[in-house]
């Protein structure tokens, strides 16, 4: 990454491309069809048979052809046009939006990954370095992703959503910041006891139900759909915080957490639902065939009646 003096963070030299003009702040669109790139409009996020490439497949093509450097200002804006309409927390973006003065397309210092640093003239809480920011141009924006979780999902899947977006600091720590875990080569695993096990052990501790549909049923209530986020619990509501918050400290005086290959994460986590699976199955054919008995005896005894 190119080294930078702060007293030049307000005059970006031409070698350094040069401080840009912001282009004008446009409206947050969201998931919203269609999703407009670098002037282009596309129907799909991925390739499909009917649209061609969407726009995620585009951006790879697109970044191909920037240079490791700082970028000019056709591509500024282009890229601060896309962190308008589909960064996923466009709160955020929009607290250090109007500070920046270049942006950079380089390999990212610590994971080795094509990113964009944000240059700013001002320096704010969690910048990734002082003056510097670093949103994920690539994975962030909801053009290219989404929540997979919607408004109109189950009470099981909203609220294991909610429940797992409240421990994503913790699980970030531990993968990057304790194991220097690198994105895309490692996740996070839940050891000895699965993630779902935790949550219903919250239940039945700490609030005291007994019953994952009715502790399901209850949580719901606390919870709201964001569109650049998904299923959280809902920021307004105090009790809901509150709630999220004793499952934080819960989680992490219980969860046994261990850093492993993708790859091994999946495969490990195919080889418990195929077991589960087989478990049903199992009790499924029992039963079947227990009832096909009582069945048969029943006639039996019917016909010497």
């Amino acid at each position: 990454m190119t080294k930078l003096n702060l007293e030049d963070l307000t005059s970006i030299p031409k070698s350094m491309g040069g401080q840009i003009d912001l282009p004008i702040e446009l409206n947050f669109l969201g998931d919203k069809k269609p999703y407009i790139l670098y002037g282009k409009e596309y129907q799909t996020k991925g390739p499909s048979k009917k649209y061609g490439d969407g726009a995620r497949n585009a951006f790879t093509e697109i970044r191909k052809t920037m240079p490791r450097d700082y970028l000019n200002q056709y591509h500024c804006d282009n890229i601060i046009n896309l962190m308008d309409r589909y960064y996923r927390k466009p709160e955020r973006w929009r607290v250090y939006r109007p500070y920046i003065v270049s942006i950079e397309y380089t390999t990212g210092e610590k994971w080795n990954e094509d990113t964009f640093y944000f240059r700013l003239n001002k320096n704010f809480d969690g910048c990734f370095r002082p003056y510097l920011s670093n949103p994920s141009v690539i994975n962030g924006p909801l053009c290219f992703s989404s929540p997979k979780i919607h408004d109109d999902a189950s009470d099981r899947n909203f609220v294991m959503n909610m429940f797992r977006r409240s421990i994503e600091e913790q699980i970030i720590d531990f993968k990057y910041y304790e194991n220097n875990g690198q994105s895309g080569v490692h996740e996070v695993h839940h050891k000895d006891t699965t993630f779902i096990n935790i949550m219903l052990g919250f239940a039945d501790q700490v609030m005291k139900i007994h019953s994952r549909v009715d502790f399901e049923s209850y949580i719901r209530p606390f919870g709201k759909y964001y569109p650049s986020d998904g299923a959280r619990f809902d920021r307004d509501n105090i009790k809901g915080i509150a709630i999220r918050e004793a499952f934080r400290e819960y989680h992490k005086k219980n969860a046994r957490l261990e850093l492993i290959e993708k790859d091994s994460h999946r495969q490990e986590t195919s080889e418990e639902i195929k077991f589960n699976t087989r478990l049903r199955n199992m009790i499924k054919e029992s039963t079947d065939k227990w009832l096909e008995k009582y069945t048969g005896l029943r006639e039996q005894g019917k016909q010497l009646d």
